[in-house]
């Protein structure tokens, strides 16, 4: 019976040890796993910050960018404070000279800056996103010529070479010759001088932000004067036909108020040049959302009428532009049919799912404009919306009419629509802002030979266009009697857009 019971805890004895034993092992292999893991999530916690196993990827990019080529910008820019490395004091120096949330620092202006230079306002960008793609040939381009422009004001340029530029007639006008006269300077090197203010009521640095960019004429003490003058039409064999880089002259002079720019678009010489700038065709908007990027004032001014004309809570906004005459006809009020076309037109473009609370911003050339405007359709339909009473109208015959006049531009592109003038600079460089095609109202003639002819008619009188590139009445024409004028320079786009009959 003993040995039974000796037995019996032998064995009892040993199920214990053995339970004990694996227990042990198990809590071995636990603590064994879990120094493994441990170990595991340094090493990848090492390697991550070298760099060796994985980087950030910024989806974003430009595939094809280097490091210093700029990227489409955040649509929400970082907390201002919390990503400044300034001391509270300064930071908050900053804030109260900014224009509330309009006005970023922080990363969102620090890619302005390094794209467009250090006087730069993320501003712009951010009230008018870009639409069109980045062109590293242009981006690299574009700073050297803001260096060129920098170095040769500051007189450290002793062998440069120049396109003195001279615009004429008024805003609109102005604005087109500056950019064809920049497309000249960008492909042929040379620094650009403007001479904006002679007859005209603002500089060029009182409407836009040209502190690294400098253009105004006032700005270079060493610029040569005169130069080899160039005029439309006796100068269009040369400009179009021969090299303009191969130009020895220092310096060649352009005046008045022609958007010269076909001529160098189809210039055989610089065929490859300009499709590595504008591979879109689209010289006109890329160079005015990077060179005439507006003054923080007149952007004040963008903000705060968006703000009272309460243009944020409309469902669908049409900006209708409306101006006294129209040449060439010799109509000086636009007709009763051409006010019911702004109407219908702009109530077609709109979405169905949108016409909920639709605006119209009324963009005026005059207090009588506005009056007319008001006495006719669009004034009784309770959609419109205008700065200015008729009698209160502000005229661009000061600084701050200059800077109200690109103001109302701005405000037209940010509209989801533009209804434009026929024949009107003004109406065209609103819609190289908006960067979309615009629509134009006329009852004057079908405008044969535009793109807008062959897209049809929205409604009636109401022609669409496929560009945002500036007209040329005169192209048409005049390419023809070139000696290297090709069909492709009057039967596509853009020539086609430029060869108004």
């Amino acid at each position: 019976m003993e040995s039974n019971l000796s037995q019996r805890r032998s064995k009892k004895n040993a199920i214990i040890s053995r339970a004990v034993r694996k227990r042990r092992d198990s809590g071995r292999s636990w603590s064994g796993a879990i120094v493994l893991l441990i170990q595991a999530i340094m090493l990848i916690i090492i390697l991550g910050s070298s760099g060796l196993l994985w980087k950030t990827v910024n989806l974003n990019a430009d595939p094809h960018s280097n490091p210093t080529s700029a990227v489409p910008l955040p649509q929400v820019p970082p907390n201002p404070l919390a990503t400044s490395t300034k001391s509270k004091s300064e930071a908050e120096n900053i804030k109260k000279s900014r224009m509330g949330k309009l006005e970023l620092i922080g990363e969102k202006e620090q890619k302005v800056t390094q794209r467009f230079g250090s006087g730069s306002s993320a501003v712009f960008e951010d009230m008018f996103p870009q639409r069109f793609s980045n062109s590293i040939h242009y981006d690299k381009a574009f700073k050297e010529a803001g260096l060129r422009q920098r170095k040769a004001s500051a007189g450290q340029l002793t062998d440069a070479k120049y396109v003195l530029c001279a615009p004429g007639a008024q805003l609109g006008n102005r604005l087109r010759f500056v950019v064809a006269c920049f497309a000249l300077a960008l492909v042929t090197e040379r620094v650009l001088v403007v001479t904006m203010k002679s007859g005209y009521h603002a500089s060029l640095e009182d409407i836009f932000d040209l502190q690294s960019f400098p253009l105004d004429a006032h700005k270079f003490n060493s610029a040569p004067g005169g130069g080899t003058s160039f005029g439309f039409p006796h100068s269009n064999e040369r400009l179009t036909c021969q090299d303009p880089r191969e130009w020895k002259e220092t310096a060649v002079s352009f005046s008045g108020a022609y958007y010269f720019v076909p001529h160098i678009f189809y210039n055989p010489h610089l065929t490859q040049t300009i499709l590595d700038l504008f591979p879109e065709g689209k010289v006109a908007e890329r160079i005015q959302r990077t060179l005439l990027r507006p003054h923080k004032e007149v952007m004040k001014i963008v903000d705060a009428e968006y703000r009272r004309l309460k243009m944020d809570e409309a469902s669908y906004l049409i900006a209708m532009q409306i101006r006294g005459n129209k040449p060439p006809a010799q109509q000086f009020w636009i007709s009763k049919p051409e006010f019911e076309s702004y109407d219908k037109c702009g109530t077609e473009l709109t979405p169905k799912n949108m016409r909920g609370n639709i605006k119209h911003f009324w963009a005026c050339d005059s207090g009588l404009a506005i009056r007319e405007t008001k006495n006719s359709i669009l004034g009784k339909t309770g959609k419109g919306l205008h700065r200015w009473e008729p009698e209160d109208f502000v005229k661009s015959g000061t600084v701050n009419g200059v800077r109200n006049a690109l103001a109302d531009i701005l405000l037209q592109a940010k509209c989801d629509e533009l209804l434009i003038c026929a024949w009107s600079s003004y109406g065209q460089v609103a819609a190289a802002y908006h960067m979309a095609p615009s629509y134009m109202i006329t009852d004057f003639d079908k405008p044969d030979g535009w793109d807008y002819a062959d897209s049809g008619t929205v409604v009636n009188m109401c022609y669409k266009t496929e560009t945002t590139e500036y007209s040329v009445r005169e192209w048409g024409r005049w390419s023809k009697k070139l000696s290297c004028y090709k069909d492709h320079m009057t039967q596509k786009y853009p020539g086609k857009q430029w060869s108004i009959p």
